[in-house]
């Protein structure tokens, strides 16, 4: 099984969705509910993805962990395309 690419905001809410549901499985209560608290901050979809963006550079080797091999490339399209431009 590949990992699905993360495209699009959509994508992004449902690796968090995945990820969240997986720790919350495993007993990793803080990290379940840091994800969940990013999912509730600010109004803004660019905060709250900022927000997921930061939890999942700090629990790289949590994620691996969690969600194996793809989920860490997923993780890593979600660290990555957070960050980039769009070129004009």
């Amino acid at each position: 099984m590949s990992a699905s690419p993360i495209k699009n905001a959509g994508d992004v809410y449902q690796f968090v969705g995945d990820l969240k549901a997986e720790a919350e499985r495993q007993g990793m209560a803080e990290l379940a509910d840091r994800l969940q608290n990013n999912l509730l901050l600010g109004s803004s979809a660019l905060e709250i993805l900022g927000a997921v963006r930061q939890t999942v550079i700090d629990n790289r080797g949590v994620v691996g962990r969690l969600l194996g091999k793809d989920g860490k490339s997923r993780a890593e399209q979600v660290s990555l395309n957070l960050t980039r431009q769009p070129k004009h």
